[in-house]
């Protein structure tokens, strides 16, 4: 009898143990905080001299979908030069591919990156682009969608979403709205408050007030009146705000408050000073940052985000941009090796303040 009891006493001890190591390897999956990892696209991976287009050999639709994962991928002008008086120049581009299967494009550069835009969606397994997001009315954010070579005109589109303000200096109206009713385009308009949901994202507006969507804007007003939304995937969330300048900023703070923190942020108006401010810094709190536009990102930016625990990249320096999360964790990958170690003074800097 004592045997027997021995016995079961040991069996009892052998599945606690048991249900306790499950346990602990179920809770260790995500541990008590995110873990962020930095790396850079194997040399023998990255782009040959003279070649353009995005590196990453995978399909995003399938990839998200198969891991359960919410992927970003900054568009890179790297190695091209266009027509436009910007000279180098192509602006703002993201895909993202949503867990669910769906993707949304947000903005996409200038006229010239049409040919190379297109060839990435299609690289990235894209075929129909569920959701566009126009996050203001400039040619570097709206470009490559019009015309014969853009977007609109190569990829079925499902809802396209905008403020519906104008540029007063530019003769896009007509050109605009011919497109959309050539393309049979869904528009619809977004303003603070408005939210939607793609799977298990949660999409939250937090720009322009509803009083500032429609109308012709000059360069300034038009920049603030851009899109600014938060993509929330369970634990994990990124910020997309277009050109907001330092005065839009600090409207949207007054706003959203304490929702604007997030993980990952889309550096403002290309990563200048003319936005970015230390209040956005500060209230956006991120992790991760990327600036893209095809020019160096500001080193006083670079700086505020590193200080407050960021990691910066940007096109110019890391070519395309990779970002994934599980809801929790969140992996970033750069396209290229940077060819400078300027910056990484300011990149142990962000390590030390977020491991504070």
């Amino acid at each position: 009898m004592k045997r027997f009891v021995h016995l079961m006493a040991v069996a009892v001890m052998i599945l606690l143990a048991a249900v306790s190591c499950a346990t602990a390897t179920k809770a260790s999956v995500r541990g008590e905080h995110p873990v962020y990892t930095f790396a850079v696209l194997d040399a023998k991976k990255q782009n040959p001299k003279g070649v353009c287009t995005v590196p990453w050999k995978e399909n995003a639709v399938e990839a998200a979908v198969r891991t359960g994962t919410l992927r970003f991928y900054f568009m890179s002008g790297e190695k091209q030069r266009f027509s436009e008086k910007s000279g180098i120049k192509f602006g703002d581009s993201c895909l993202v591919a949503f867990p669910n299967g769906e993707v949304m494009l947000i903005d996409a550069g200038m006229p010239g990156y049409a040919g190379t835009l297109v060839e990435n969606l299609r690289l990235l397994g894209v075929n129909k682009l569920d959701y566009i997001v126009l996050s203001h009315m400039h040619d570097d954010h709206y470009g490559a969608m019009l015309g014969p070579s853009g977007i609109l005109a190569n990829f079925e589109a499902g809802r396209f979403y905008w403020s519906g303000a104008y540029n007063d200096k530019s003769s896009v109206e007509e050109r605009f709205d011919e497109e959309m009713k050539k393309r049979n385009v869904n528009l619809a308009l977004l303003s603070a408050g408005d939210s939607f949901d793609v799977g298990d994202v949660r999409i939250d507006v937090f720009n322009p007030a509803k009083e500032d969507i429609g109308g012709r804007y000059g360069e300034t007003q038009l920049n603030n009146s851009s899109i600014a939304m938060k993509l929330t995937y369970d634990e994990f969330s990124a910020l997309f705000c277009g050109d907001l300048y330092s005065d839009g900023e600090y409207k949207v703070i007054e706003y959203a408050g304490d929702a604007l923190d997030s993980d990952l942020v889309k550096a403002n108006h290309h990563g200048r000073t003319t936005s970015n401010s230390k209040e956005w810094v500060a209230a956006t709190t991120p992790r991760v940052v990327v600036a893209t536009s095809g020019n160096p990102i500001d080193e006083t930016v670079y700086a505020w985000y590193s200080k407050a625990g960021a990691r910066v990249f940007n096109d110019n320096l890391d070519s395309y941009v990779r970002v994934v999360s599980d809801g929790f964790n969140c992996d970033v990958t750069a396209g290229r090796t940077r060819e400078t170690g300027f910056f990484d003074f300011y990149d142990r800097l962000a390590d030390k303040a977020s491991a504070e």
